[in-house]
C-alpha cells in the first residue's frame, strides 16, 4: 500500500497546477479568486502550494469560478 498522502501525489499536484494556470489565464489574482469564492486569500495560497487539499465540492466551485469544466480537468489529469 502506498502511504504517500494524496495531496503530494503527482496527479493531485498536476490538478492544482491546472487550476493555477486557469486562474492566471483569466488574469485573476489569488485575492480576486478568493473574493469570488467567498474565502480568504490565504485559503487560495494554501491550496495552490498544497498545504490544504480541495475536496470534490470545493474543486467544482473553483472550476466554476475559473470557467472550467471539472470533468475536463479530471480527464486531462487521468491521461497524464
Amino acid at each position: 500500500m502506498n502511504l504517500l498522502k494524496t495531496i503530494y501525489h503527482p496527479q493531485y499536484v498536476a490538478l492544482i497546477e491546472s487550476l493555477i494556470q486557469a486562474r492566471k489565464a483569466l488574469s485573476l489574482t489569488q485575492l480576486q479568486l478568493a473574493t469570488i469564492l467567498g474565502k480568504q486569500q490565504s485559503y487560495i495560497a494554501k491550496v495552490e502550494i498544497c498545504e490544504r487539499k480541495l475536496d470534490v465540492l470545493e474543486f467544482i466551485e473553483w472550476c466554476r469560478a475559473l470557467e472550467q469544466v471539472p470533468s475536463d480537468l479530471i480527464k486531462q489529469i487521468e491521461n497524464n
